[in-house]
């Protein structure tokens, strides 16, 4: 089930303060109410999320300059320092 953000239309309430998600089955009709305080409400659009994004690709010395140990798989199915 969808999350969905729901806002008061009036200042904010101080029950679901300046607003509430509410999980929310796909083809329901939006809420008209708050669920707790019975307030008018209108669904607001969903903030975006903060991900981490990689700057470059990882490389081997990358890797060594970080302070890891950097590993080569041989044909024997072990692990050498490289």
């Amino acid at each position: 089930m969808p999350l969905q953000h729901y806002v008061p239309l009036a200042p904010p309430c101080r029950l679901c303060g300046t607003g509430f998600e509410h999980y929310q089955a796909a083809g329901t009709p939006e809420l008209a109410a708050c669920p707790k305080c019975g307030e008018a409400v209108r669904r607001a659009p969903m903030q975006s999320v903060n991900s981490p994004k990689l700057s470059a690709p990882l490389s081997v010395s990358r890797a060594r300059q970080a302070g890891f140990t950097v590993l080569k798989r041989t044909s024997g199915g072990e692990y050498e320092k490289q």
